[in-house]
């Protein structure tokens, strides 16, 4: 017995026998467009939806590097400044005072020309620390023409220096410039050592 009646006919139907469903040409270019409209939306909302994804990323990975170039910065920065403290501290400590003690000379001679073009004919007082006599002494008496003295006083130190010309009093104080660097340094080492330790 031939089981043909229990399948679905999918071929032509004889004699243009009809199963009940006619598509027209215009209905058939109308579900074609259709078909076209709703596949060209698909890849279009595809396409955006992409390339917003792909945006998020890379605006992800670039504030990640730009974290990662900042901390990395500030590690490098943090490391040099810590292994430059030693020799900013040699500097101050060993040659500034070394400078200081070398030009304090210079500075006396400065001021006392100055000094003496104000008021001429007048006695010129230097007070130094006992340490600095003979050094001044031998530079001003080829520098400075006017009768002058020089005081030893204990209490000041080798870059400290008080010039009296007549009335005028003036005072050098290279070892407060030195402190003062070295104060300065101080501050900016603590400062970068807080910075580091708050993140």
């Amino acid at each position: 017995m031939p089981l043909t009646h229990l399948y679905q006919e999918f071929g032509l139907k004889p004699n243009g026998a009809s199963d009940g469903v006619e598509i027209n040409d215009l209905e058939l270019e109308e579900q074609k467009l259709e078909a076209f409209e709703n596949g060209y939306q698909a890849g279009w909302d595809d396409a955006v939806n992409a390339q917003v994804t792909s945006h998020t990323r890379i605006s992800s990975d670039f504030e990640k590097n730009l974290q990662e170039m900042s901390f990395s910065f500030h590690e490098a920065r943090a490391s040099l400044t810590k292994s430059l403290q030693p020799l900013f501290s040699d500097i101050v400590d060993t040659l500034l005072p070394s400078i200081a003690r070398k030009s304090i000379g210079g500075h006396v001679v400065t001021q006392l020309t100055e000094m003496s073009k104000k008021q001429l004919d007048q006695s010129i007082e230097i007070t130094v620390s006992p340490s600095s006599i003979e050094a001044i002494e031998m530079l001003v008496e080829n520098t400075i023409q006017e009768p002058f003295i020089i005081v030893g006083d204990a209490n000041l130190g080798e870059g400290q220096v008080y010039l009296r010309v007549g009335s005028e009093e003036r005072k050098i104080d290279l070892d407060q410039v030195v402190e003062a660097v070295g104060a300065a340094l101080t501050t900016f080492f603590n400062s970068q050592e807080q910075d580091k330790s708050h993140g």
